[in-house]
This record gives structure tokens, C-alpha cells and sequence, in this order.
């Protein structure tokens, strides 16, 4: 068993009676080194960034000791504390080499009243690699956050099926049914945090935070005008503009369209609460670029050196972390980042 550290007073975004709340368990780092926590945030595709942000701490011998992750960066944190090396999560994610494959782990529902599909295919797949592992069984302490649609709070799963916790994380609203588990009902825990920074510092005695924020900023947003966020193009072929416009009615996905309003809407939340969350955050590793989208998971090498290239470019950031935190073990935390490459917008 990992011994536990004691647990801080609960943040406020989180349920105060939350049974996930009863004390995590965690590996001390070795003798001399800092420890440093990981916080992972959701995004869909975009979360395969954190394959290659992973990667990069790897191969520069950048210790983590505990990670935090919501939705898909719930995914890839499970993997990792479970001593997956970086290139087998690159091996796993390799594995949706077309929309085919991908379409292959759908589950539909129909009628899709609570959802259009149930995730239970996704989250076989993820446990053919976890197996049955309880998040006692783990390498290193990990924290996964679900939203409540009961309590309307934020969970935090330490304990138990790290493959349930994280099928309760990534349920996407409207998309994925919620997960059903001991009488309570969750959903994507990008609903309601959606980049667990405090969570991290809250739980665990950590010297320092890295977050990879995936999500995209305000500024992101404003600089990909013509091509994430906006209408769509319209075809110059009459043909296709005449199937688009026949299929339109049917695809609630589509632009416009009620599960397209109710996720730009959900994002709205989302961005601005991961901007609150960066600033709590030591390093911020921001890997976007705007020909991305939630569900591009075959394009996964573009993803995967998205997040290589942001690491890299953070990597002096991480090493004076770590060279200068002992002379200054007082630091403060609610950083300003500048710089928008690699961190929060400043609008």
C-alpha cells in the first residue's frame, strides 16, 4: 500500500460530504528532489497533447509525484500512474489510426435520450491496458475529477476502479450518457473543473504544479478565426451543399444546432475557469493550434508533437523551477503568465 499524506481543507468548488474526498495516497519523491505535481486538463483529442508533454518530462528526468486529470487528461493520467512509459501511450494512441477504428468504440444508444452513446466500449478499451486496478494499486497518487449532476459539485475519485473514475471523468454532456455509480449520476468533470491545479495543491504537500492546459484560450480563439469556433465554410459544389444542408436537420452536433450551442456554451465555462486554474500553476504548458478539434483523434502525431513542442518550450521554466524552489520555498502562487504561447491569456 502507498502511504497517505494528510489531505488539505476542501476547496470550495468541491462537495464538502464528497466520499472521494477521504485522503489520497501518495509516493514521496526521493531524497532531494522536489516534488512536483501534474495537473492534466480535459479537451478530447486535444488531450493527446499530454502524450507528448509526458514525453518531454521523461526524457529530461523531470519528476512528477502525484497527477490530477479531468476527462482526457483523466485518460492519459491513468495510464501514466499506472507506470505506462511514454511510448506506449504513444503505441495506445497510435491505435485510432482512422475515424473507422474510432466509430468502432462507439456505443450507440437510441432513442438518445440521456446521451448518444453509453462509453462503456471506451472504457473497455481503456481497461484492456489498466486491467481491474484500483487507484490503491497505482504507481504514484492520482486524483480524477467527474462532475456530480446530483450534488452539482465537483467529485473527486482516489479510490476504488480507476476505470470507472475515469468513464465518469470523460462523459461529455449531450454526447456521452452520465455514468451511473454507487446511486449518484456523473459527467465530464471539464462541467466543473475543468484544469485541477488547486486540487493538487489542496490534497498534497507538493513544492510546485506544472498544468498542460489543452483547452484553448481567449486568445486562441480570437487568432483561429477562419478555422476552429466559426461557421463552417460552405461548399461551392451544389451537391455537397445540398447533402449538407439534407443532413443538417439530423446531426445535433452540427453548427448551430442544440448539442453544438449547448457545448460552445459549456466552453464558455470551461475557459474561464481553466484560466483561474493556470494562474494557481507554477509552469503552464499550452499545447493548441487551431486546426484541432474534440474529436480528432486519428490526427493523434499532430497532438502528440503539439504537446512536445510546448513542453520544450517550457523546459527552461521547469528546470529553474527546480533549481531555484529550495532557495524559495515561500513562493507565490497566483502567477501572472505572460506569455500565451505557453500559459494563460492575459485578456
Amino acid at each position: 500500500m502507498i502511504p497517505n499524506l494528510n489531505p488539505s481543507p476542501l476547496g470550495w468548488m468541491r462537495n464538502a460530504e464528497d466520499p472521494g474526498m477521504a485522503g489520497g495516497s501518495a509516493m514521496m519523491p526521493h531524497k532531494g528532489q522536489p516534488s512536483i505535481g501534474l495537473a492534466l486538463s480535459g479537451g478530447g483529442a486535444r488531450g493527446l497533447a499530454h502524450v507528448g508533454v509526458l514525453q518531454v518530462l521523461e526524457e529530461n528526468n523531470i519528476p512528477i509525484a502525484a497527477v490530477a486529470g479531468t476527462s482526457m487528461g483523466a485518460y492519459v493520467g491513468a495510464l501514466h500512474a499506472a507506470g505506462f512509459n511514454t511510448q506506449d501511450l504513444e503505441s495506445l494512441a497510435r491505435e485510432i489510426k482512422d475515424r473507422r477504428t474510432l466509430l468502432r468504440l462507439l456505443d450507440p444508444i437510441f432513442p438518445p435520450t440521456s446521451g448518444l452513446i453509453r462509453g462503456n466500449k471506451i472504457r473497455l478499451h481503456l481497461e484492456r491496458s489498466l486491467g481491474t486496478r484500483t487507484f490503491a494499486e497505482l504507481d504514484k497518487p492520482l486524483l480524477i475529477v467527474a462532475t456530480d449532476l446530483d450534488t452539482m459539485a465537483a467529485h473527486v475519485f482516489d479510490q476504488g476502479s480507476v476505470g470507472a473514475a475515469v468513464h465518469a471523468s470523460a462523459a461529455i454532456p449531450g454526447v456521452c450518457a452520465p455514468v451511473h455509480l454507487d446511486g449518484h449520476r456523473y459527467t465530464d468533470g471539464g462541467a466543473a473543473e475543468p484544469l485541477p491545479v488547486g486540487l493538487l495543491r489542496e490534497r498534497f504537500n507538493l513544492d510546485a504544479v506544472i498544468a498542460v492546459n489543452v483547452l484553448p484560450t481567449t486568445h486562441d480563439i480570437l487568432h483561429c478565426k477562419d478555422e476552429a469556433f466559426v461557421p463552417p465554410k460552405t461548399h461551392k459544389n451544389p451537391i455537397l451543399r445540398f447533402i449538407n444542408a439534407l443532413l443538417r436537420p439530423l446531426n445535433l452536433l452540427a453548427y448551430g444546432n442544440v448539442l453544438d450551442t449547448f457545448r460552445r456554451a459549456l466552453m464558455c465555462a470551461q475557459l474561464g475557469l481553466a484560466e483561474k486554474e493556470c494562474r494557481r500553476a507554477d509552469v503552464v504548458v499550452h499545447p493548441f493550434f487551431c486546426e484541432s478539434t474534440w474529436f480528432d483523434f486519428e490526427n493523434f502525431d499532430r497532438y502528440i508533437s503539439a504537446g512536445r513542442r510546448a513542453a520544450e518550450e517550457s523546459l527552461p521554466q521547469i528546470k529553474a523551477l527546480l533549481e531555484n524552489h529550495s532557495s524559495n520555498p515561500n513562493q507565490n502562487h497566483e502567477n501572472p503568465v505572460l506569455h500565451t504561447r505557453v500559459g494563460c491569456s492575459a485578456a
